[in-house]
């Protein structure tokens, strides 16, 4: 009897045991084709597989390797509206102002789920009876029509914001607090907190959320009916059920943001993979500079040979005018180095650069890495945005007190030499780097180990409703304290009426005094004219 209660015990052990441990089943949508955002999700992927989830991620082609024990579906469609695009010279003219930059933006998410939705591989998946997840985890952006794979398969919706998160993420996780502090493309933005620059912001805000409505949901709406036409959900109630939102955003950067529960920073989740080593001609280059380094890159979005050559001319121009030695990141080889104080190297190990002891500035476009792994290594910036998340980044750690921001459409030699010199022999803004470095370091967590631990967080709790602050519970009434100001515009209203309405009654009985005073006058005077015109007639009649 014991035996047979023993074998029961321990096949109970076992179900349990491999119930529990089963890994879940996520899936991953990844579709920009930028290296930078690989940087954050490809770390994540692994760490949750090596947890033993099972991974499934849509990418580009050849973006990234395939990860060991994961599996991939390609987008061969996406690779060619990128290509077409960046291999145009005209691709930056596309941000040229923020109107031409939300028309771009608009075409870009549109054809990104099309090509996506349209894939003969998801189409499988889609049609595929046997294919379950618990998860479905993507890019927290206005590609709404593929919140539809969430109710397709039942599965949990996550996001992960690799950019600076925006007042669409904020309304994406429940967090309805006000904001003029986070545009989605913010050229033309204002960075001060002037009372004109506050009322400008707001306007600009709101012109964004107008695209949204107008523009960018109504093409994502049409996807979303095309490919779930049989969703029991409407894209509205999809866009109110997410559960955690991971941000590629921390504190320690310059912007303190008001989150509720279900936003999680985790800047610097990339900086959890070894970072490539230098040779030995850039490590030598590096160890052999007495006066110290430059890092000069503009990432791996922004092609030197297009910018315009007016601006590649004045920055070889000031580098020779430097005692710095320069490291330059540049896809064109063939710069003239007649100072040779300047090292071209076409793919640069930026982090072990920004980590050696000589380097003394970087300079760079602004990417939201590019931005991290500077202040992670406490080097000074000087900041050259162009586009997109660029100018917010760079402004930040500007009001920070690390960096100094040019306009790309005013450089000029002397400004970018003495804004170079500026950094350099100012030591507050290196202190202010190290200041930053170490608060930045500062955490009871790594990133990464805080980003799984939130993701399997949102696979224990289907039930998002106490993580999210949904806007529909609180009226705007009473989110905004606005019932306070009603009673007392009430009160106030009642006072002002009664004293409007005294003053009038005084003015009123004024007027009719000065009106009958008025009156009695005209009589007087009736009386008179008739008065006279009697003793006249009379005259007149003696005479006859």
């Amino acid at each position: 009897m014991q035996f047979r209660k023993f074998w029961i015990a321990f096949a109970i052990f076992l179900y349990f045991y491999f119930e529990l441990s089963h890994g879940a089943n996520i899936l991953g949508v990844f579709p920009y084709r930028l290296p930078s955002h690989f940087q954050v999700v490809r770390p994540l992927v692994k760490a949750l597989s090596n947890r033993g989830h099972n991974m499934t991620i849509i990418t580009p082609v050849g973006i990234f390797a395939d990860i060991e024990g994961v599996r991939h579906i390609r987008i061969s469609n996406l690779n060619k509206m990128s290509e077409n695009l960046l291999e145009s010279n005209e691709f930056l003219d596309f941000f040229s102002s923020k109107w031409s930059e939300a028309y771009w933006i608009a075409s870009m998410l549109s054809n990104v789920s099309d090509g996506i939705l349209s894939d003969e591989g998801v189409q499988r998946m889609l049609h595929n009876k046997n294919e379950r997840f618990d998860m479905i985890l993507l890019e927290a952006g206005h590609l709404d029509a593929l919140y539809g794979f969430a109710d397709h398969f039942n599965a949990t919706l996550m996001g992960l914001s690799c950019v600076i998160p925006t007042w669409n993420v904020d309304l994406l996780a429940g967090n309805p607090a006000p904001s003029v502090y986070e545009p989605i493309m913010p050229r033309e933005y204002n960075f001060d907190t002037s009372l004109m620059s506050r009322f400008s912001n707001w306007i600009y805000i709101t012109e964004e959320k107008l695209l949204s409505y107008l523009v960018f949901r109504p093409v994502q709406q049409k996807l979303f009916n095309k490919y779930f036409r049989h969703s029991s959900k409407k894209l509205s109630e999809l866009r109110a059920q997410f559960s955690v939102i991971l941000i590629n955003n921390h504190f320690s950067m310059g912007r303190v943001r008001a989150n509720v529960p279900n936003i999680i920073e985790v800047a610097g989740i990339h900086l959890s993979e070894p970072p490539e080593p230098c040779d030995k001609d850039l490590r030598r280059f590096l160890d052999e500079a007495e006066n110290g380094v430059i890092y000069f890159s503009l990432g791996m979005d922004v092609l030197i040979k297009f910018l315009p050559k007016s601006i590649q001319k004045l920055l070889l121009e000031s580098f020779t005018r430097l005692k710095q030695r320069v490291v330059v990141r540049s896809d064109v080889s063939s710069i003239p180095n007649k100072s040779g104080n300047i090292y071209v190297i076409s793919q640069a190990p930026q982090r072990e650069i920004l980590e050696h002891p000589n380097v003394r500035l970087f300079i760079t476009h602004g990417g939201m890495l590019s931005v991290m792994e500077a202040i992670y290594s406490g080097v000074p910036m000087l900041g050259i945005p162009f586009f997109f998340d660029q100018f917010g980044n760079l402004h930040r750690v500007q009001l920070a007190g690390m960096a100094i921001v040019l306009d790309n459409n005013a450089l000029s030699v002397d400004i970018l030499t003495s804004s170079i010199r500026e950094l350099i022999e100012n030591p507050k803004y290196a202190l202010r780097a190290k200041e930053m470095s170490l608060n930045f370091r500062d955490r009871p967590m790594s990133p990464l180990d805080t980003a799984v631990w939130w993701t399997e967080y949102a696979l224990r709790n289907q039930d998002i409703s106490h993580i999210r602050l949904n806007e529909d519970e609180f009226p705007f009434v009473q989110y905004y304290g606005l019932e306070s100001l009603i009673s007392w515009g009430l009160r106030f209203g009642f006072v002002i009426g009664s004293l409007f309405l005294l003053g009038f009654r005084i003015y009123q009985k004024g007027f009719n005094r000065q009106r009958q005073v008025l009156k009695t006058d005209q009589n007087i005077v009736i009386y008179a004219r008739n008065k006279k015109s009697d003793l006249q007639l009379r005259k007149s009649l003696q005479s006859n």
